[in-house]
């Protein structure tokens, strides 16, 4: 089975060729590795030169964003699995056999892992508040974003049925994606630590909470919308969360009025 391994790349070519070298080292037989330039400054494809004949590279002319990248990476994909990597994050050797085994044994369709936080120069710990979960997590992954998109594997078939990022949000599109896959697939989850989450830049956006829980409020009050046949219990669940959101959002407000 082909693993498509779609990584979205915008003026980071500094760290990108880390990224698609650790793709170089899994253990797996059968990986296409799908580089999507989103409209870079920067020549990307000259410093992809010497791989060239062992990735696919787009180039979109235009930067639209993180999750047209990923989604444009998708409709060229032609393995049976996708998974993602950020250009900024490193894969550890075995992480993809390690996942497809565990499907395989869980009988799912979805698998995310642990992963290592490196941010100025070391490793930092992550939090109880990060803690991450396996099984039918949907009430489990509702207050933030559980599930890092460098971690997840996933059958192509799931997000044919879950549907691609949705490219309206500036923030908190993968929140968006996990919510309707969780809401419908039980995911697997690897413990061990097999991926590096790099940040190389202060993220602005991750700082401030009531900026962040504004989008992840609209992201959950669309998913009720559009899933209200949803089990009373993860609908229950979802519009207590939208109540906390809710008043996160509006207490950021008003300290600004």
């Amino acid at each position: 089975m082909t693993v498509s391994v779609v990584i979205p790349v915008y003026n980071r070519t500094s760290s990108l060729k880390d990224a698609v070298e650790s793709v170089f080292l899994q253990k797996y037989p059968d990986i296409e590795i799908i580089v999507v330039d989103d409209g870079s400054g920067e020549k990307v494809n000259k410093n992809l030169r010497p791989y060239m004949s062992r990735i696919k590279y787009i180039r979109a002319e235009n930067n639209r964003g993180v999750s047209a990248a990923r989604n444009l990476g998708i409709d060229r994909a032609r393995g049976d699995y996708i998974a993602f990597l950020d250009s900024d994050d490193l894969w550890l050797p075995g992480k993809l056999k390690e996942q497809i085994k565990l499907m395989e044994k869980e009988k799912t369709k979805v698998c995310h892992t642990d992963e290592f936080w490196y941010k100025k120069d070391k490793f930092v710990n992550q939090g109880v508040r990060h803690k991450k979960y396996g099984g039918w997590i949907f009430p489990l992954i509702l207050d933030i974003c559980r599930i890092s998109p460098s971690t997840i594997i996933m059958h192509k078939t799931v997000i044919e049925n879950s549907g691609k990022f949705d490219e309206n949000f500036p923030a908190c599109e993968d929140y968006d994606f996990w919510l309707r896959i969780a809401s419908k697939f039980k995911i697997s989850y690897l413990p061990a630590k097999l991926v590096v989450k790099r940040a190389y830049m202060n993220d602005q956006l991750s700082l401030n909470v009531p900026y962040m829980e504004y989008y992840r409020l609209l992201s959950l009050i669309k998913f009720v919308k559009k899933n209200c046949r949803l089990s009373y219990t993860y609908l229950k669940a979802a519009y207590s969360e939208i109540e906390r959101k809710y008043n996160i959002v509006k207490k950021g407000i008003d300290k600004y009025q």
